[in-house]
């Protein structure tokens, strides 16, 4: 039995720890299917007659790029009112359960209407709204190092890494007010269920910087938003997101 089937084989076994909530399991759940598409974790579907939940078996470098499984956690706890993100039952170091929604991923055909921008930008709006008193700001210089240290230093091009911690550096350094930021807001991460939309995987969350998430989601065209910073600033704020992104898949190759 492999690493990841024995997290899961435990994890399933101990579904009578999980805070399911009104929901209620007569019986262990077991797996309907793994969920493809992940490009960090194995997440596995799994069901008890009619309740069903996401059990994700966490990756083993983690902390190689650069996610807290404590800071996740404590995000999660206090989205839960928001009924943005998903029904959070279960977490460790190696596991995470939530419950399943039940609705369409976005596509990039979504972000072209009007009416879908409003609502995620609604969306992010009650997110940022949450008040996080114990958790620092994301040091963007310190977060692109750290990956930068662990790359071959072959595979980077030196002006691009100087431009990187320049524009992390006055990121850094300017006014803004730290806020829950998802730092992974693609539209495949974006569920439309019954209920309204439904934000996944918060393994990259942080408190960070307020149109880091807005830029992510319309690959910089912020139009439809409310936000209003110095052209200056969004530039360095472009670099350093595409900077993360470029880093993040190098680590992984």
């Amino acid at each position: 039995m492999s690493k990841t089937q024995q997290i899961l084989h435990q994890t399933l076994s101990n579904w009578q720890h999980w805070q399911t909530g009104r929901a209620t399991i007569s019986s262990q759940p077991q797996v309907v299917r793994e969920l493809l598409g992940g490009k960090t974790n194995r997440s596995f579907l799994v069901a008890s007659d009619t309740f069903q939940a996401v059990v994700r078996v966490n990756a083993s470098n983690s902390l190689s790029l650069g996610i807290d499984r404590d800071r996740e956690r404590k995000i999660l706890q206090l989205l839960q009112p928001t009924d943005c993100v998903p029904r959070l039952l279960y977490s460790s170091d190696q596991v995470l359960v939530t419950g399943f929604c039940e609705g369409r991923h976005w596509t990039q055909a979504d972000l072209f209407e009007v009416c879908n921008r409003q609502a995620v930008n609604s969306m992010l709006e009650k997110i940022q709204s949450i008040a996080v008193p114990d958790l620092p700001p994301r040091n963007y210089v310190d977060y692109c190092t750290a990956y930068i240290n662990q790359l071959d230093q072959s595979m980077l091009d030196p002006a691009l890494v100087e431009m990187t911690l320049s524009a992390a550096t006055a990121v850094d350094n300017s006014a803004w007010p730290a806020v829950i930021c998802h730092h992974d807001l693609v539209p495949e991460n974006i569920i439309i269920t019954g209920d309204g939309l439904v934000l996944l995987d918060w393994e990259y969350a942080a408190m960070g910087h307020p149109a880091l998430d807005y830029l992510r989601l319309y690959q910089n065209d912020l139009r439809s938003t409310n936000l209003s910073y110095e052209a200056e600033s969004i530039e360095q704020l472009k670099v350093v997101q595409r900077a993360m992104d470029d880093l993040w898949t190098l680590l992984q190759d």
